[in-house]
């Protein structure tokens, strides 16, 4: 989702794009210093407490290439930087993850228990050393970057550093228009959240703490970093009456949706009377059907106001923006809680789907047994629940919020397999292997064996549809009628 255009035609007229993104390489090399050093302390504390010299030398032979490794990666994070674009993959880089993820799953199931702890250790100070190399490249260019440009910037460095929260509207020269928020304000965001889906991996395979503290930890972690590692942009087309709405993300996060405004001849500002204004909602109003639009875009257009003379003009960018090239009419008005029963009760009923599931799942984690040692079920079953969980979040937020629009993103060639589809394959070989028991004509025994980690996946699964729940419900429109 870059948000320069895909037409090489098309010419910037105004805006600028990546604005802020010198000030937004400062907190993305700590989020990735602070995980990568924390990372190489507990695995070569681990190592040195193992006392095996020849793990210590895979090691250090190890370090240096991961440390290359994050320089050469640390190029693409500055690009997507500097474009304010969603961070993709290479080809490159995911046959790499596949392979060491292949890896890791063969040498737990070959090795000993005894070398099972050496062997994580070691493969973890990859990930950990390409971490410390994205920092420490990063850390280093940026006050470069900073000074190339420093007398031609300097008013721009200003501006982004107060102004952090105001969002980024680009205009080309076939009337289309893009707004987002500034790299500054997203991208450290999208960083930290790819961050955290490892620091979630990394706190299940290294087996320090007890297993339930251990899975609540993960499944937190994790989901955390899935439903936050996203970014959004509005794409205004004039001449064509549409407004596009796009979130990135991974494994069913990413959604799109494409309205027709030419139904519609106001864009409202609704408050609710209770929260004294201070909650408010952006609506499309037609004559026969209102689209409220999403949570996450409204209330950041809705930001902080500026301590500057035109702080009216630089709040609500999105809404001034939408207004101005569809000429739609201003609309603010209050509304008690029944007037905004159409966007409060599905909202509502998200949400408390969303907690429900956390609420149940984080009980069955830490309540129940869970399995005491780590092995290749439960390192496949986080990767299924994480792939299958957010189309799962999605069928039940249109059970409980029926007029919540349905993402227009286009649908994957038939011949290849869905996101959910591989998910549900990965769990049911987690659960197959989970069944696998040398004794035969022993059901009973069998299901007391794999008890365990079917309530690990339950637990897992369940707070990760609650907490893609909550996200879905702040990046969904929706539709009722007028």
């Amino acid at each position: 989702m870059q948000v320069t255009p895909s037409h090489s035609q098309r010419q910037l007229v105004s805006g600028k794009v990546g604005w802020g993104w010198r000030q937004a390489t400062y907190p993305i090399s700590s989020n990735f210093g602070f995980a990568g050093f924390l990372m190489l302390m507990v695995v070569i504390s681990q190592l040195l407490r193992a006392g095996d010299l020849n793990l210590l030398f895979i090691a250090s032979c190890l370090l240096p290439i991961g440390l290359i490794l994050g320089i050469y990666a640390s190029e693409s994070v500055i690009e997507v930087c500097r474009q304010n674009s969603a961070y993709t993959f290479s080809q490159w880089q995911l046959i790499a993850i596949a392979t060491c993820w292949l890896g890791l799953v063969i040498g737990i199931s070959t090795f000993s228990e005894s070398l099972t702890k050496g062997f994580i250790a070691i493969w973890w100070i990859l990930p950990a050393a390409i971490f410390a190399g994205i920092s420490g490249a990063l850390a280093w260019r940026s006050p470069k970057l900073k000074s190339v440009e420093k007398l031609k910037q300097s008013s721009e460095l200003v501006s982004d550093s107060v102004s952090a929260d105001v969002l980024n509207v680009v205009t080309y020269s076939d009337h289309t228009v893009f707004v987002s928020p500034s790299s500054l304000a997203q991208q450290p965001r999208q960083f930290n959240s790819l961050v955290l889906m490892v620091l979630g991996f990394f706190f299940w395979t290294i087996p320090d703490f007890s297993s339930n503290i251990r899975a609540i930890a993960a499944i937190a972690f994790t989901t955390t970093g899935i439903t936050g590692f996203f970014t959004w942009q509005a794409q205004i087309i004039a001449p064509e009456k549409i407004l596009h709405l796009r979130f990135s993300g991974l494994w069913g996060i990413a959604s799109e949706y494409a309205i027709d405004l030419r139904p519609f001849s106001c864009l409202s500002i609704i408050k609710l009377q209770e929260a004294n204004g201070e909650l408010s909602w952006m609506q499309l109003s037609g004559s026969n059907s209102d689209i409220t639009l999403p949570l996450t875009m409204t209330m950041t257009s809705q930001g902080k106001e500026l301590e500057k003379e035109d702080s009216a003009n630089q709040t609500d960018l999105l809404g001034q923006t939408i207004r101005q090239e569809f000429h739609l009419a201003k609309q603010e008005s209050e509304r008690d809680s029944l007037g905004l029963a159409n966007v409060l009760l599905p909202q509502g009923a998200g949400i408390l789907a969303g907690a429900v599931f956390v609420i149940v799942g984080a009980l069955l984690l830490f309540i129940f047994a869970l399995p005491t040692k780590l092995s290749v079920e439960s390192v496949v079953a986080l990767l299924g629940v994480c792939i299958v969980s957010p189309t799962i979040a999605r069928f039940f937020l249109q059970l409980v919020s029926s007029n919540s629009l349905q993402s227009d993103r286009p649908n994957r060639i038939k011949n290849n397999l869905q996101t959910w589809e591989v998910g549900t394959a990965i769990l049911l070989i987690s659960a197959f292997l989970a069944t696998q028991t040398p004794m035969k004509n022993a059901p009973l025994i069998t299901f007391k064996q794999s008890l365990p980690l079917l309530t690990l996946i339950c637990g897992w699964l369940s707070i990760s549809i609650g907490v893609c729940l909550l996200a879905f419900v702040r990046r969904t429109p929706l539709w009722s009628k007028s």
